[in-house]
């Protein structure tokens, strides 16, 4: 798969050594280049989201569109990814990351799909996934070694968490809009926040990266 563009991130000011907490970065929909558009509001929501509380069994993420765009194949994950500020033995400072790319389940039960009653309408689809739970220990191998890391002797203490959700599947032709809005909820009993509203797919991705990954679905 072709490696996305990366997306800028917002990285708090790291709070002393004895107290480290991970802050999130900005969480990108389809290919992580869409940042500019998350909604303060859910910039806000996410302020205090930790690594060492986040259960990855809750998580949850969801996309809302019309019937121009269809979601589906394997090309559709959570990207995860962990960073750490270390000192070098000549001074200086690098970063250290751990990644993950963990492929997705879509739910469709009624009791899932409940909490984004609102999102649904004649016009819209709303499609739900989770981690998974195949790759969970995955996830939760990434989380045991990057929560160790405070024990390193060169461990300088600022963190990052980044997440992202990557998109594809096809276009119907002549079906309208091809805007997207994505959601991610962090906990069992936690809201579904905002990640982009309304964003045209074009407007996430070069062209031909759109082709690629959102070729014409072809007769019906």
């Amino acid at each position: 798969m072709t490696s996305p563009a990366p997306c800028s991130s917002i990285s708090k000011p790291a709070i002393g050594r004895p107290a480290v907490r991970w802050w999130a970065a900005l969480l990108c929909a389809a290919l992580l280049t869409a940042c500019g558009s998350i909604p303060v509001s859910s910039l806000w929501k996410m302020r205090n989201l930790q690594f060492e509380t986040l259960d990855p069994a809750a998580l949850r993420a969801a996309a809302v569109h019309s019937q121009a765009v269809v979601l589906h194949g394997p090309s559709l994950v959570l990207s995860v990814s962990v960073s750490r500020k270390v000192r070098l033995p000549g001074g200086g400072v690098d970063t250290e990351t751990l990644a993950e790319k963990l492929p997705l389940q879509e739910l469709r039960t009624t009791a899932e799909r409940s909490a984004l009653a609102d999102y649904e309408n004649p016009r819209t689809v709303v499609q739900l996934w989770r981690i998974d739970p195949a790759a969970l220990p995955r996830l939760q191998a990434l989380r045991a070694t990057a929560l160790a890391w405070k024990k390193a002797p060169n461990d300088e203490g600022k963190r990052e968490l980044s997440l992202g959700l990557e998109l594809a599947g096809c276009q119907r032709a002549g079906a309208g809009s091809r805007a997207v809005t994505t959601l991610i909820r962090f906990s069992d009993q936690g809201e579904y926040i905002p990640i982009v509203r309304g964003m045209d797919l074009a407007e996430t991705m070069p062209a031909s990266e759109l082709k690629k990954r959102f070729p014409d679905c072809g007769p019906q």
